[in-house]
């Protein structure tokens, strides 16, 4: 008689280990037989459970992912309209105005046979939609989706309607609570329906009831802060200035700007001081996630050298810049691109530089502007005119142009940045972006 097999949850170990094994393009069979599971019960975990990082972000708008891109013959899909009309050797392909596969009729999309792109060999020039499966992430949607699957109560609307209808009736005879449900048979107990009007999950307000104001909630101790001390040993600001100069000298100060208190969408600054060189990139949540996927299209954009343009971050002390590991690791996961440090609490003066940059781009951004209906493009456009400004500090020149004698051509035309005409520079508000009129 064969053992009955105990099934378990997985853990966080057995997630890491996981997730290094997909990094080494190790198979579900393998993991699984490591593991002692089912193949199909890591083929769901990871199905489940992988994140959704989107198209890679380097130009993938104009990427073509038709399946028949490779040995693609067709001519003039424009007919007469077709500027390259005249020029029949042309394939559509080629065409450099218009996307060929958001017209043409025989446009197939490419599928990716992979459920993660872990491992993968094509991740650097590959243009389809993107899945990582990482294990901190998946304990944290499974621990998630399974407290959302025991919150609520067991209640149905019926239920819940006839409970309020009958209490509702009560209160008009003068009734207290407990004397309406030793009376009546009630579907819950009188504590649960307390509970449940403190939570407003029934129509009914606390203030309908008797002595309601004799009840008083318990105050809850405040949970304390990860973020301690300890969490940024060996980072902090003295050991910042412990550094060569050398080192200081190229520093990248790092900072989100916000819009207002209701937006979600912030932007995150990279100042590069010793140029006055300014990088915005638009995060579509304040958090660490965000931080990290940001910092990993920015080393895309680098041409492998990210650690010689932006190895040295100096950042405050807020939450998106908690993941330490996520923002010094390099996107192959297998090196280090960078190492950050932490200002000291109420000191913006170590920082004072990007601080004082931030000047530059409230004059085009006020305080209070919404950033909803802000986009990457906009955003490019705006840093290229901050950045296209004089500076004295600059020796009455721009950081734009300090920035193409130090930095390449190809990062600067990924990030979508060039150098605006002095007459042409906006520095004032509602021009670039006008949220109110769009």
């Amino acid at each position: 008689m064969t053992e009955k097999k105990s099934y378990k949850r997985l853990t966080i170990e057995k997630r890491k280990y996981i997730e290094r094994c997909l990094d080494e393009g190790n198979t579900f069979s393998r993991i699984a037989k490591e593991l002692d599971v089912s193949p199909s019960t890591i083929a769901r975990e990871v199905k489940r459970n992988r994140r959704y990082d989107g198209p890679s972000r380097r130009n993938s708008a104009e990427k073509c992912n038709c399946v028949h891109v490779g040995k693609c013959l067709v001519k003039k899909i424009c007919k007469d309209e077709c500027i390259l009309s005249q020029k029949s050797h042309l394939r559509c392909k080629n065409c450099l105005h218009r996307k060929c596969f958001e017209i043409c009729s025989k446009y197939r999309k490419n599928p990716c046979t992979r459920l993660v792109c872990n491992g993968c060999k094509r991740y650097f020039r590959c243009s389809l939609e993107r899945h990582f499966y990482l294990a901190q992430s998946a304990q944290t949607l499974t621990s998630t989706r399974s407290f959302e699957a025991r919150s609520g109560f067991d209640l149905t609307p019926e239920e819940v309607s006839d409970m309020v209808k009958t209490v509702r009736a009560g209160f008009k005879l003068g009734h207290s609570i407990h004397h309406i449900f030793c009376v009546n048979e009630m579907p819950c107990s009188e504590r649960t329906f307390y509970r449940l009007v403190e939570e407003q999950s029934i129509p009914i307000i606390s203030m309908e009831l008797a002595k309601k104001k004799k009840y008083k909630k318990r105050k809850r101790a405040k949970e304390k802060s990860v973020y301690t001390k300890k969490f940024y040993l060996g980072r902090e600001y003295k050991d910042f200035l412990k550094l060569p100069y050398s080192q200081r000298a190229i520093t990248t100060e790092v900072d989100t700007v916000w819009g207002t208190r209701y937006d979600k969408k912030c932007i995150l600054s990279l100042h590069r001081k010793d140029l006055h060189f300014q990088i915005y990139l638009l995060l579509e949540a304040r958090t660490t996630a965000e931080v990290v996927a940001a910092l990993d299209w920015l080393e895309e954009c680098s041409c492998g050298r990210f650690s010689e343009f932006f190895g040295l971050l100096l950042a405050d002390r807020g939450s998106e810049f908690g993941d330490i590991a996520g923002i010094e690791r390099s996107i192959d996961r297998t090196s280090q691109r960078c190492h950050i440090y932490f200002a000291d609490p109420s000191r913006p003066d170590q920082r004072g530089s990007g601080e004082k940059n931030h000047v530059e781009l409230r004059k085009v951004i006020p305080k209070g502007t919404s950033l909803k209906e802000m986009n990457s493009y906009i955003l490019a456009d705006i840093c290229s005119h901050v950045n296209s400004t004089i500076r004295k500090g600059c020796g009455s020149t721009t950081p734009m142009q300090l920035a193409q004698m130090c930095l390449p051509a190809e990062l600067l035309e990924n990030l979508g940045l060039s150098l605006i005409s002095p007459n042409e520079v906006v520095s004032t508000p509602g021009i670039l972006f006008n949220p109110r009129t769009k």
